[in-house]
């Protein structure tokens, strides 16, 4: 008679000791909370809309370009283009926007005329004397093309806040007073260019993409945040969203590390998910610690950010620098114009223009899973995650 009972008693056992695994899986109740989970980026994005009249993006890396695939779906949404209309960016200079827009919203002109413009505002983007990153004259175009499928009353509007000069009449003081700002309130000047447009637009809507702390609404780490200049003017009808990312660290051969030592990424993955976003309150991600900083803190993400969009696998992530023909012939004596104003003041040494040729008219493309010096280390641990969740 005892042995009838050796199988299931062993049977027993052994789905004990299978759900006891299952149970001590660190990555189980953020698979379990992600499996509840269907509201896409975008959706989750224009539904704080709803609630909120300002929506701050977390920016990855400039250089990722897969999340301005998710920023242009957002833009050319309709629910954007009836509702909300206008966007603005870190990355861009607040001297151009009046002609940024003239151009944004000129459906006529020709393929060659809008590369021409392009190429103009990319070279014209930023304070230094230039920007090689392509997500700015990606996201232009992107916005290009959707303004020539709308009304002339739903066309978008971008506005970039940063600090800059105008590079045409730019002089020796221009530089002085460029850097000055940069160096000791570039992000109340962030929020006060948003604040000068958001006041003259009509929709008192406004979708904002700040990079990484810019994006925080507390001022942390003894550095003031657009983002907390932001919300305090505007209290409770801002929400911030942080779009996944990575860590910084402060020690190891790559100062990069995957979030939660590759804990989330290693989540979605096991459960399936690319494309989601959801409130942190209330749930095992949003009372994790805020690990994307260098610098330890008790803060939660849930402390400093309404919500969380994950878009693409971490190793899928592309970076994409360089542009074809940004410097070409007509260019370059400009460009070493706008190097010897900074030479001036500052008595360095000037680049070689062939050089800067090399670098910059070359365009990189990269996935993070392809970037060993960069992301091999995230990367790692995102894989040992799995490995050890089997």
């Amino acid at each position: 008679m005892k042995r009838k009972f050796l199988i299931p008693i062993a049977l027993l056992f052994s789905v004990s000791f299978i759900s006891a695994q299952e149970n001590n899986s660190e990555l189980k109740p953020y698979v379990d909370f992600l499996e509840t989970q269907q509201t896409t980026a975008k959706d989750y994005i224009l539904d704080l809309f709803k609630k909120y009249d300002i929506v701050i993006l977390c920016e990855r890396d400039h250089r990722e370009i897969t999340q301005y695939d998710l920023i242009l779906d957002i833009l050319g949404d309709k629910r954007f283009t009836n509702g909300v209309k206008n966007a603005y960016f870190e990355i861009g200079n607040a001297q151009y926007n009046d002609t940024l827009n003239r151009f944004l919203h000129n459906p006529s002109l020709t393929p060659e005329e809008v590369s021409k413009s392009v190429m103009y505002f990319q070279r014209n983007s930023y304070g230094a004397p230039l920007w090689e990153k392509s997500n700015y004259s990606y996201y232009i175009k992107g916005v290009y093309d959707i303004n020539k499928t709308l009304s002339n009353e739903n066309k978008i509007n971008i506005h970039g806040l940063d600090i800059g000069v105008k590079w045409e009449s730019a002089t020796e003081e221009d530089i002085r007073i460029r850097d000055s700002l940069v160096a000791n309130c570039r992000d109340s000047i962030l929020a006060d260019n948003f604040i000068r447009y958001f006041k003259r637009q009509n929709t008192g809507k406004a979708f904002v993409v700040l990079n990484y702390r810019h994006a925080f609404v507390k001022d942390l780490f003894g550095v003031e945040n657009a983002g907390r200049f932001i919300a305090d003017t505007y209290k409770c009808r801002v929400a911030n969203v942080y779009l996944n990312s990575f860590a910084l660290k402060r020690k190891g051969n790559s100062p990069i590390s995957a979030m939660q030592d590759g804990k989330w990424d290693a989540a979605f993955i096991k459960a399936n998910k690319q494309n989601i976003g959801f409130d942190f309150l209330n749930t095992p991600f949003g009372k994790d610690s805020l690990d994307i900083y260098h610098s330890p803190n008790n803060f939660t993400f849930s402390d400093i950010f309404t919500g969380f969009v994950y878009y693409n696998y971490f190793p899928d992530l592309l970076i994409v620098a360089g542009i074809e023909g940004y410097i070409d012939d007509e260019f370059a004596p400009e460009l070493m114009r706008r190097y010897k104003l900074e030479q001036k003041v500052y008595n360095n040494q000037l680049p070689e223009i062939n050089d800067l040729k090399s670098n910059y008219n070359i365009v990189e493309k990269v996935t993070y899973k392809e970037d060993t010096v960069e992301f091999s280390e995230a990367i790692k641990a995102i894989e040992d995650r799995l490995q050890q969740d089997k």
